[in-house]
């Protein structure tokens, strides 16, 4: 597999669709993993969530590759940045999940933190 970087998008956008169609297929997390040559489907993420970040598109849903028939496997990136230098970082949150949670552009939003948990809510 090719390394993804912000100037090989092409191959950022067909490896989002190599596992789109082997997930349609039916193939679990750890047989997409086999199949595109990954040793591990901690790779297979980590790979997903970077063409995911440079192509801007979704991860495909796939099923996990634990026994649950029923569950799917939704990878979200956030990316943690320093900005400036203050005391604050900046994340950057795909689009796609905001608007399935409902929250719109200039939403205040209150940040909870558990261990290593943190969760947003609309205020």
């Amino acid at each position: 597999m090719e390394k993804l970087t912000l100037d090989n998008k092409d191959a950022a956008v067909d490896l989002l669709v190599q596992v789109e169609k082997l997930a349609n297929s039916g193939n679990n997390q750890k047989q997409i993993a086999k199949a595109l040559g990954f040793k591990t489907t901690f790779t297979l993420n980590n790979r997903l969530v970077k063409a995911s970040q440079i192509t801007g598109r979704p991860v495909p849903k796939y099923k996990s590759s634990r026994k649950s028939k029923d569950e799917t496997k939704r990878i979200e990136l956030v990316e943690i940045r320093r900005r400036g230098k203050g005391a604050a970082f900046g994340v950057n949150v795909p689009q796609e999940p905001l608007t399935r949670a409902g929250f719109k552009a200039g939403d205040k939003l209150r940040v909870t933190v558990r261990g290593k948990i943190v969760s947003l809510r609309r205020r």
